[in-house]
């Protein structure tokens, strides 16, 4: 009888010892791939939140100040009911609220401990106190989760006014005499609400005014609530509707902390009704330092806090802003064994034991006009 061939025990043994040490090859392989992959993506969105923050935030501010074509250290709203609101104080062309506990007055170097789950502030968590105003607002409506778009403790809150950006101005076709209530102009390119603020300059002087009535988009007439006192501009002057931009640190959509956005549409008055706009997930802090110039020589001579730039009177030309950026959760292996700290412009801000990667995000920022 012929006898039938076949792997022995040890032979087998060493077939399943050799396939076992390949597949680990493998997995190990493709584990290390997908662990490279996570850490690239994430180092990768944290660039490219921080840098497209930097972006939008510098855009605004280095147009703050600016009203027509001229500076809001010149402007005058003589032709506005009861003076100005805060969100419409647009003689300020840049306005901070310095967040208590980190680098507050009388506290060169601040701290600041970052929950794992961000918290929503009360106005006396700033100095000064957060406008009720922008308070108000600052909540989208029937948000989930609950606080949805509401400024989160420790991070600065940076206000930016100036002309609308991205928006055609008008100009005037005749004569603006002292005590006019019309503007003739060539068609304005967006509409303006009723008693939205706009301003009118030729360059040298300027004039904040609402406009009765509402001007829609197309118009060549934009009548003023109230009478130009003792101004005339000549054919040719700027018209152009003008905004307040909040910038601040809120509760975001996917529950952790987002850069978001409020401002206003058509020239006001108030800010948009629809509420604040999420603009970059992920940005868990935002500390900003305001480079003030008493001497006006157009330099910063310094760099102090919002509430130390307001208390203080002086022009600011230019800003600093720091931001912390993280990376979505599990774009690191293996937790972090400590709670870690960065420094934001002289903070130093500890962040929770997670597997998230962080950056922070640094840009000085120079102002086209001397704004305060």
């Amino acid at each position: 009888m012929k006898r039938q061939g076949g792997f022995s025990m040890v032979e087998l043994m060493v077939a399943i010892t050799l396939a076992l040490l390949l597949t680990g090859a493998v997995i190990s392989v493709f584990v290390g791939s997908r662990t490279a992959f996570q850490a690239t993506a994430g180092v990768g969105e944290m660039s490219d939140s921080g840098r497209f923050a930097l972006n939008l935030i510098g855009e605004s501010v280095r147009s703050a100040g600016n009203l027509a074509c001229n500076s809001a250290m010149t402007a005058t709203s003589q032709n506005v009911s009861g003076g100005l609101p805060f969100e419409n104080s647009f003689g300020q062309g840049v306005e901070g609220f310095e967040a208590n506990g980190a680098n507050g007055t009388g506290n060169p170097v601040g701290t600041l401990t970052l929950p794992a789950v961000p918290v929503v502030g009360a106005a006396n968590n700033w100095t000064p106190n957060l406008d009720g105003t922008f308070v108000a607002n600052a909540t989208v409506p029937a948000g989930v989760p609950a606080g949805l778009g509401q400024p989160v403790k420790g991070s600065d809150v940076l206000v930016v006014r100036s002309s609308t950006p991205r928006v055609a101005p008008a100009y005037t076709t005749v004569d603006a005499l002292p005590n006019a209530t019309t503007l003739t102009v060539t068609p304005v390119s967006a509409a303006i609400n009723n008693n939205g603020y706009a301003a009118v300059a030729d360059c040298t002087k300027s004039v904040i005014f609402q406009a009765s009535g509402g001007v829609a988009a197309g118009a060549t007439v934009v009548t003023l609530n109230n009478p130009l006192q003792g101004v005339g501009f000549s054919a040719g002057a700027v018209v152009a509707p003008l905004t307040t931009t909040v910038y601040y640190i809120g509760v975001g959509s996917d529950g952790d902390s987002s850069l978001w956005r409020l401002e206003q549409l058509n020239g006001g008055p108030g800010f948009n009704p629809l509420g604040p706009e999420e603009l970059v997930p992920d940005v868990e802090n935002m500390q900003v330092l305001y480079g003030i110039d008493p001497s006006g020589t157009q330099t910063a001579s310094a760099y102090v806090t919002g509430d130390t730039a307001q208390a203080l009177g002086f022009n600011v030309v230019s800003i600093q802003v720091a931001l912390l950026v993280a990376s979505q959760p599990t774009t690191r292996e293996i937790p972090q064994p400590a709670a870690g700290f960065y420094t934001l412009l002289g903070n130093q801000v500890t962040v929770p034991v997670d597997n998230r990667m962080r950056q922070v995000f640094y840009a000085t920022i120079n102002l086209r006009d001397a704004v305060n």
